[in-house]
C-alpha cells in the first residue's frame, strides 16, 4: 500500500519536473528566437535603410551633374520658385545639353540659394547634404556648394563622388583660329563674310596666308562685342603654343568703320585688348570687330590664335589657355538623414 502511494507521488513529482524543464526550455527558446527577430529586424530596417538613401543620393547626383535644371536658365532668374536645379551646361550656340560638364553659374546660383533650392526638389525634405567641386588642378581652389562640419548626427552617410568637367573660371573663347590644323580654317570662315582690308582702293591687302605652298598672308575673323561684355570681361589675345616662333608674324584688332593699319607684335604673353576693343566702339553699344592674323605660312612654325574673354578680376596668373577648355574636378555630393 505504502509501496503504490509512493510511486503515485514520485510520479507526480517526476512528471512536475518534467513540466518545468519544458517550460524552461519554451521560455529559453522564446527568447532565443525574439532576439533573433529583433537581430534580424534591425537588419532588415538597416538595409531598407541604407538602399534608400542610396537611391537618394545617387538620383540626386544624377539630376545636377546629367541634367540643366527646369527651366534650363534658372541660374539666371529672379525668382526661384517652381525651378528645379541642375547644374550640366548648355551650349548656348545649338542649345545642346553637355551631361557631366557643369556650369560655373549655375555653380554660383545653387552656392546662394542651396536649402531652398535643394529640399523637396533634388532630395526629399528629411534629408539634409552637403556639395563640394574639387578641381583636379591644386592650384585652384575648391567650390563648398554647401559645407558643414564633419559631425554628422546620423549614423550613416551617402557620399557620391563623380569626375566631371568644370569651366572652372567662366571664360569664354569670342574667336578661335586654327592655323596648326590647317583643314579648319576654310571651315571657321563663314560665306559671304569678307575682311573689309581686303582690296581696299585697288590694294591686294590681306591676302590669304597659304600654308600648302608656304606664302605668307592673313587669316582675318569678325566678332560681335557689347558694351555690356566690355563691362564685365576682360579680352585676350593668345596663342597656343604661347611662344610664337614665327618671325614675322604679327596681328592687328579694328572695325570696318574704323580700320586701322597699327599691327602688334606678338609677346608670348596673353595682351589685354580691351582698350583697343573700347576705342573701335566708340560710343556704340555692340559693334562687330575684325581681328587680323598675318604669318609666314610656314608649316612648321603654325600657331592657333585665341580671342578670349575671362571675367574682370581673374588674376593674370590664370589667364591661359588651359583655362580655356573645361578642366576635370571632383564632385563630392553627400546625403544623409
Amino acid at each position: 500500500m505504502f509501496g503504490n502511494e509512493f510511486t503515485e507521488d514520485s510520479r507526480a513529482m517526476v512528471f512536475s519536473m518534467d513540466l518545468m524543464l519544458s517550460l524552461i526550455l519554451i521560455t529559453v527558446t522564446l527568447g532565443v528566437s525574439a532576439d533573433a527577430m529583433d537581430i534580424a529586424s534591425s537588419k532588415m530596417e538597416d538595409y531598407v535603410y541604407g538602399n534608400s538613401l542610396e537611391r537618394i543620393t545617387l538620383s540626386g547626383a544624377d539630376m545636377l551633374v546629367k541634367t540643366p535644371g527646369s527651366p534650363e536658365n534658372w541660374e539666371e532668374l529672379n525668382d526661384l520658385g517652381g525651378i528645379t536645379p541642375g547644374l550640366a551646361d548648355v551650349d548656348s550656340t545649338n542649345m545642346k545639353i553637355h551631361s557631366n560638364i557643369i556650369s560655373i553659374p549655375k555653380i554660383n546660383r545653387l552656392t546662394g540659394s542651396y536649402d531652398k533650392l535643394m529640399a523637396g526638389r533634388v532630395i526629399p525634405t528629411y534629408c539634409k547634404s552637403t556639395l563640394a567641386i574639387y578641381p583636379v588642378d591644386t592650384s585652384l581652389e575648391p567650390i563648398y556648394v554647401k559645407n558643414m562640419s564633419g559631425n554628422y548626427s546620423s549614423t550613416e552617410v551617402m557620399v557620391e563622388n563623380r569626375t566631371v568637367l568644370c569651366n572652372y573660371l567662366n571664360t569664354s573663347i569670342i574667336l578661335f583660329i586654327n592655323a596648326v590644323d590647317r583643314s579648319r580654317l576654310s571651315e571657321q570662315k563663314q560665306l559671304g563674310e569678307e575682311c573689309p582690308h581686303f582690296g581696299v582702293n585697288g590694294n591686294p591687302a590681306h591676302l590669304e596666308v597659304d600654308y600648302r605652298n608656304q606664302k605668307s598672308g592673313w587669316v582675318c575673323y569678325h566678332f560681335r562685342i557689347t558694351q555690356e561684355m566690355l563691362n564685365s570681361t576682360d579680352f585676350y589675345v593668345m596663342t597656343d603654343p604661347i611662344c610664337v616662333e614665327d618671325p614675322a608674324a604679327v596681328w592687328m584688332m579694328d572695325r570696318p568703320e574704323n580700320r586701322t593699319e597699327n599691327i602688334q607684335f606678338f609677346r608670348n604673353t596673353p595682351i589685354r585688348v580691351n582698350d583697343i576693343i573700347r576705342e573701335s566702339m566708340g560710343n556704340n553699344s555692340t559693334a562687330v570687330l575684325w581681328l587680323h592674323v598675318y604669318s609666314s605660312g610656314n608649316p612648321d612654325k603654325a600657331f592657333n590664335t585665341y580671342l578670349a574673354g575671362f571675367p574682370k578680376g581673374t588674376s593674370y596668373e590664370k589667364v591661359n589657355v588651359q583655362y580655356l577648355n573645361p578642366q576635370p574636378c571632383y564632385f563630392v555630393f553627400k546625403v544623409w538623414f
